[in-house]
């Protein structure tokens, strides 16, 4: 039996252990803050929610012992922790041995061993590589289609915690593009060829070209001048009458000359022709909403996890409308958050509270 036939058989499994509780018992589900653990949790919660299931929520910074002392105290028998758990599995045993755990994550497990109270489902137990090939949304999603099959409809949700997790290399690989391919005959994500830029449904499209550094655009990238004449010099107005231009507003040849344009200033570099890529659309989310890209969508998650938020995020992976407006605006003031940041940077790089040495800069 192939690694990937091995997972999948231990993924039964342990559904199959954990549709033997019963359904008057509460399950704690315990999630990372990051676009993994609330996309993990996010299908977690659809898959309890298929079995009428009741539960409780924690999402937490870390699992580190002090909140598992406190998740010792709880009055539950049964805990569901997703993107969290592999790095405390012998402290998870040890403080909680009369509690039954399942812990679906993606990282590096501490150890190996067993432990009679615990369910561990990770890939790196089966020689998968759960930093590339799956993240805990997708050993979620695996996990929860094995409890109700209708739940392949939420696929989309895996790869987005997967591009959170920075999963996407030119592609997906392994167990994620397999879900990728659920998503697609779904309807939920369309897949197309495009330039590899951040913003392409709500960004302007100068901002956007000032602000890419992957690719790397010469005489352009953190220049907002320099953007501006690029547009202009490659034929493209960067104004409409409703304001300035975003990407997603370009005509199919104006595309295609942004494309050329940004592969002739890049000549001089190694790879000039890698500015293509692959461009994940959520086809039921509206156009130049920050939901409508898969990148921009884990760019909200974030946001909503650092801002203290997670429900938000989870709300509008759920599908709540009303959430997903108010994740928007967190997403907005995480931005502003970001900026005043780098602002606070600039005006004190040659203070006291800046150290930069030889490969090292503390900012304390």
């Amino acid at each position: 039996m192939e690694s990937k036939e091995k997972f999948l058989a231990c993924v039964k499994t342990a559904v199959q252990k954990f549709t033997g509780i019963e359904k008057t018992e509460t399950i704690k589900l315990v999630s990372h803050l990051d676009c993994d653990g609330l996309t993990s949790c996010s299908i977690a919660i659809k898959a309890l929610n298929s079995e009428n299931r009741r539960y409780a929520v924690s999402i937490l910074q870390q699992l580190d012992k002090s909140a598992i002392t406190e998740l010792a105290k709880e009055p539950y028998k049964y805990y569901l922790i997703t993107d969290l758990g592999s790095g405390h599995l012998r402290f998870l045993n040890s403080m909680m041995p009369d509690k039954t755990i399942f812990v679906l994550d993606h990282h590096i497990p501490e150890t190996t061993e067993s432990f009679q109270n615990i369910v561990h489902v990770n890939p790196h137990l089966f020689g998968l590589d759960g930093n590339s090939e799956v993240s805990a949304a997708g050993v979620a999603y695996l996990f929860a289609i094995n409890i109700n099959k209708s739940l392949e409809s939420i696929a989309h949700l895996a790869i987005i915690g997967a591009t959170g997790d920075m999963q996407e290399k030119k592609g997906f690989i392994g167990l994620n593009n397999d879900i990728l391919g659920s998503a697609i005959r779904n309807g939920k994500i369309e897949v197309s060829r495009g330039l590899r830029i951040f913003g392409r449904q709500t960004r302007a499209l100068h901002k956007v070209l000032e602000y890419c550094s992957d690719p790397y655009i010469p005489t352009v990238t953190g220049s907002e001048s320099g953007a501006i004449q690029f547009l202009y010099n490659i034929g493209i107005e960067p104004r409409n009458s409703n304001g300035w231009k975003k990407p997603v507003h370009l005509t199919e040849e104006e595309m295609q000359r942004l494309v050329t344009g940004i592969i002739m200033l890049r000549m001089n570099e190694i790879s000039p022709d890698d500015v293509l890529g692959n461009i994940y659309t959520l086809r039921e989310e509206r156009v130049e909403s920050p939901l409508r890209e898969v990148k921009e969508f884990a760019t909200l998650l974030n946001a909503c996890g650092r801002l203290n938020k997670p429900s938000l995020g989870i709300g509008a992976c759920i599908g709540d409308e009303s959430m997903k407006n108010t994740a928007i605006e967190v997403m907005n003031e995480y931005k502003k958050e970001l900026v005043n940041a780098m602002r606070w940077f600039e005006e004190n790089r040659n203070s006291g509270q800046i150290i930069s040495g030889e490969n090292y800069l503390i900012i304390n």
